[in-house]
């Protein structure tokens, strides 16, 4: 049943798009790692010390899940058992026919200058050496070594897709035919399109050996018979999958392929085994790499029981709801796998890793509705936004049901005329009444919703009665509201009883703070659980073990094992407190008890803030008053912090007003840092506190948790670290162990961009973040913070963050640094070229504006990869940690690298639950002339504590963060469809407070 309205208006727009970001301030703002005890307290500051104290705060999953199992996670085993994953008769030796070629290749690279390694139009440095230092250990890491028929020829082929209706269709009113059908992107209807051109002949008759990306990329193992100019077209019939036929005026889709060359497979092996002295011109590697995953990605595309959601990574949904893994208002855990082709030095290596993610569950949408929670229509409107669903109310011609699969746009809504300023209806070009949602009132139920039905002698029906007289349904649930699964302009009103959630469908907003914790104890595992799940059971999803026909039809094939490496555990730096008291950190964690601060600053003025009516008990504050004294830091002026207390209404705006009040009385009374106590880990109150005390009262916050503060003084001491790092203190150094970083003339870079979560309000910009050290001490990292264009990845305002932070650290020493070491973190291979276009641009701008005619500093840029899948896997119990992680300070250079270029995996943490991630070190620029020793020393060495990667790219990635707090109302994916971000409506774009 349908409808028709005029389209609703788009908002309010982006104007004049003036940004009116600021200028980002000089003003310190580096953040302190803090102690972790209130997971969205970041600190501010320096290194900090701690996330000690997180440590028991969780717990662990313990055994009384009992049925998380094999089927509960989408078909993968759960297999607890040992710490160390050790299968019976496997080899823990690395091949010794790599290290012998890795060895021959710097021995090589030692001769030759910067520019003769090429990747496409750009250069990257040689690998200078493997390190050395450390103790040397074996590791198994989740990479199968690949096999390739080299003498297999490969064909691909690109395409392009066109689509129309096999007649033309005419608009009802004017009678004009309509646009151009814009074919699918990547969507269902697309794979469903791919699907029906493999069904003719000329693909049938190759076979296993069809793969494609159902992008714009074919791949076969036979050529196909292509007209005398290298194309040809296959035109198909469409019908969706369920349908018996067509549609009456089905949708045409024309495929136009063209030849696109052999796959460079054989010139990619001996690429890899060629060293840099060797002449090569080639430039195929990142072709062959991708025809190589659209190959392995066959098996689990073809399977109608995986679901693909995002690059790479398939998961095998549960078919019985009962074993649903739930995470509460509506989602589900469902287990999967990542996989991707990787090279190294002599070989092909496929990276397998286990993902969980969270999906909707395949349930009646009404029951979806009640499991989510009424509450907010529009946030129920947004949970099921572009949601499919399946209905069969129609039916066959022979009474069977007529599977019709639909989207979900959003709710029936009241629409209101919209009125001039002068109050007169606005019409469109066509004289129609142009109508708006009425956002005040709830969405319509099938009751209230009428409309003029031609089929019943145009009758004004009810939906209720529609469906009644249409289907003979009598509706269960009329008053709940009717969704709309057309198009704002032609609305298809359907009870949402009748609708059912197709299955393999991720959701793509933003956990709400349950969920996340619910996710977390679903989705760690400890490292030989890892492990095991990756080698017993990724081949069930992925298919790349045994006698695939997929993968043998294109000549590849891939090892059960993983592979085993070389790796080298760092010793950790003694760390130096006041009174020159050391401590030599174990497992990334240290006590410190008896010790100071190494520079203690005073406290001017000070307060705690009780939120929501926390209840404290009378010694909380004198026991914290004691940690401030004990670690050096005292007070200055009255020793009594002024007690403030703010209630939490409950709803979002009026929580929000009571924050603003208080902090504007605290404004007033001179206080320069607080101590807010929190009722719950509420994310959106933590978001308020920080934009009200950052960048409205520039006042310093240290957020705690009230339940947390009777845990006692190593919890104290961990506030008490924030504490002193967001009042320009240090609370620890490193002399000597920063090689010629402690010669105090090189500045130390940090850079990272956020970006607004899946459904955040359309237009929401992304935050670009700078963090630079001031001295050799490098316990302050001051930092600049501006939004830029949405989702964009590389600073768009680089240059002038870049000349903030010089000219701060030019006023602390009298000059300028000689030496810039940049960590760049947050950006993927394919834009290492961009960086060195665009942002080192930006850098020799704002330096050649500071320095003038004077020499210029030498710069070196290092890639911090995060968002990767490798994982390492201890071979021997004695080089693990107590969950059985490799130990902290465990660095890879070797076996799973980059076969020419400069990079290295390092390990500086203690995972505190789950599989270890390390961290990916890539060097693209290095006019310092850097040895691998001493970067991955320095790299570790700054990068003691327990966080993941080394400092400067942890402080911008969690300056990012505070940004998103800035703006969190916009940015994480909580808002309803429809609406535009307006940057000068904008509460914030830059900076913070110059207090």
């Amino acid at each position: 049943m349908s409808g028709r309205g005029p389209r609703g208006p788009r908002g309010a727009g982006r104007g004049d798009q003036s940004r009116g970001r600021g200028d980002g301030g000089l003003n310190p703002y580096g953040r302190g790692r803090g102690d972790g005890a209130n997971p969205q307290d970041f600190g501010r500051g320096g290194r900090g010390d701690g996330r000690g104290g997180r440590g028991d705060g969780r717990g662990g999953r313990g055994d009384g899940r009992g049925g998380a199992s094999f089927r509960r996670l989408g078909d993968d085993e759960h297999t607890p058992g040992s710490k160390i994953f050790s299968p019976p008769g496997e080899n823990i030796t690395p091949e010794a026919e790599v290290e012998t070629k890795e060895n021959q290749i710097v021995k090589e690279n030692q001769g030759l200058s910067l520019s003769t390694l090429s990747l496409a139009d750009f250069q990257l440095p040689l690998r200078p050496g493997y390190g050395v230092a450390g103790t040397v250990i074996h590791l198994r890491t989740n990479y199968f070594k690949m096999t390739i028929n080299a003498g297999k020829k490969l064909f691909k082929y690109t395409l392009t897709l066109t689509a129309k209706h096999k007649e033309p269709k005419k608009d009802k009113k004017t009678g004009k035919v309509k646009a151009p059908l814009v074919p699918p992107e990547r969507s269902r209807k697309r794979r469903q399109a791919f699907a029906l051109l493999f069904q003719h002949q000329d693909f049938r008759s190759i076979g296993h050996g069809v793969a494609t990306d159902y992008g714009s990329i074919v791949i076969t193992s036979k050529e196909l018979p292509l007209d005398r100019d290298g194309t040809k077209e296959y035109v198909i019939v469409y019908q969706e999958l369920e349908d018996r036929e067509p549609a009456s005026n089905p949708i045409l889709y024309t495929f136009k392929f063209s030849y696109g060359g052999l796959v460079p497979t054989t010139e990619l092996l001996r690429y890899l085994a060629s060293t840099p002295t060797d002449p090569s011109d080639f430039t195929g590697k990142e072709d062959a790499v991708q025809a190589l995953n659209i190959i392995v990605a066959r098996t689990a595309n073809l399977n109608t029981g995986v679901f693909q959601s995002g690059k790479n990574k398939f998961f095998h949904y549960p078919t019985d709801p009962e074993t649903y893994d739930k995470l509460g208002a509506g989602l589900i855990a469902v287990r999967g796998y990542y996989s991707s082709v990787r090279t190294s030095t002599l070989r092909t290596l496929l990276n397998v890793n286990a993902q969980t993610s969270p999906f909707y569950p395949a349930i009646n949408v009404l029951d979806l509705i009640t499991q989510h929670g009424r509450g907010d229509w529009l946030t129920v409107e947004y949970f099921l936004h572009l949601l499919r669903v399946k209905t069969k109310y129609m039916k066959h011609k022979d009474g069977t049901d007529a599977v019709k699969i639909k989207t979900i746009i959003g709710f029936s809504q009241q629409l209101d005329d919209v009125l001039d300023n002068k109050g007169k209806v606005v019409t469109d070009d066509k004289g129609n009444v142009k109508k708006r949602r009425n956002l005040q009132v709830n969405p319509l139920n099938a009751q209230q919703v009428k409309f003029q039905c031609e089929e019943f002698d145009g009758k004004i029906l009810t939906v209720e009665k529609y469906f009644k007289d249409k289907y003979n349904i009598t509706l269960n649930t009329a008053q709940a509201w009717l969704l709309n699964c057309g198009t704002r302009d032609r609305p298809v009103w359907i009870p949402p009883e009748l609708c059912e959630v197709m299955p393999g469908q991720a959701f793509r907003g933003k956990l709400s703070d349950h969920q996340t914790s619910q996710m977390i104890l679903v989705a760690a595992r400890g490292p030989a659980e890892n492990a095991r799940r990756i080698a017993n059971g990724a081949h069930r999803v992925i298919g790349f073990r045994g006698n695939n026909p997929s993968l043998a039809a294109f000549g590849v094939g891939v090892d059960s094992k993983m592979i085993v490496i070389q790796g080298r555990i760092l010793e950790a730096p003694p760390v130096t407190y006041g009174r020159k008291s050391q401590i030599t950190p174990t497992e990334a964690s240290w006590n410190m008890r008896g010790k100071q601060f190494a520079k203690p600053i005073k406290i001017t003025k000070w307060a705690f803030l009780k939120l929501g009516g926390v209840r404290l008990e009378s010694n909380h504050i004198d026991s914290f008053k004691r940690a401030l004294k004990d670690y050096g830091l005292g007070t200055e002026g009255p020793s009594a912090p002024q007690p403030f207390e703010a209630p939490l209404p409950g709803s979002e705006d009026a929580n929000d007003a009571s924050i603003e009040k208080v902090f504007k009385a605290m404004f007033s009374t001179g206080i320069k840092m607080v101590l807010v106590i929190l009722p719950n880990s509420s994310s959106v109150t933590y978001a308020r506190v920080k934009y009200w005390g950052d960048v409205r009262a520039g006042i310093h916050s240290v957020c705690v948790l009230a339940e947390n503060l009777s845990k006692g003084a190593q919890y104290y001491a961990n506030v008490a670290l924030k504490f002193n790092l967001k009042n320009g203190g240090v609370n620890q150094l490193l002399p000597n162990q920063l090689g010629f970083l402690n010669n105090g003339n090189t500045m130390v870079v940090g850079i990272d961009v956020t970006h607004p979560a899946p459904k955040s309000m359309e237009g929401s910009p992304s935050i670009a973040a700078v963090v630079a050290s001031i001295d050799n001490e490098y316990g302050q990292w001051p930092g600049s913070i501006r939004c830029q264009d949405s989702k964009k990845e590389m600073v768009s305002t680089l240059k002038f963050m870049m000349q903030e932070r010089l000219k701060l650290w030019i006023k602390t020493n009298n000059r300028g640094p000689e030496k810039i070491l940049i960590y760049r973190d947050g950006v993927s291979e394919g834009q290492y070229k961009t960086v060195l276009e665009d942002e080192l641009e930006q850098i020799r701008e704002a330096c050649k504006e500071i320095y003038g005619p004077r020499p210029q500093p030498k710069i070196t840029i290092v890639i911090v990869g995060k968002r990767h899948h490798t994982r390492f896997y201890p071979t021997d119990a004695r080089t693990a940690d107590n969950k059985g992680n490799p130990v902290n300070g465990t660095v890879v250079d070797r076996g799973v690298t980059m076969e020419k270029g400069f990079d290295f995996f390092l390990q500086a943490h203690a995972a505190l639950q789950g599989t270890a991630k390390p961290s990916h070190y890539v060097v693209i620029l290095d006019e310092m002339k850097l040895g691998a020793e001493e970067l991955q020393t320095i790299t570790h060495h700054l990068a003691t504590k327990a966080v993941s990667i080394c400092p400067p790219a942890y402080y911008a990635d969690i300056l990012c963060e505070r940004g998103r707090c800035y703006l969190a109302k916009y940015v994480n994916g909580r808002w309803p469809p429809g609406k535009e971000f307006d940057w000068n409506e904008a509460p914030w774009t830059g900076g913070v407070h110059k207090e």
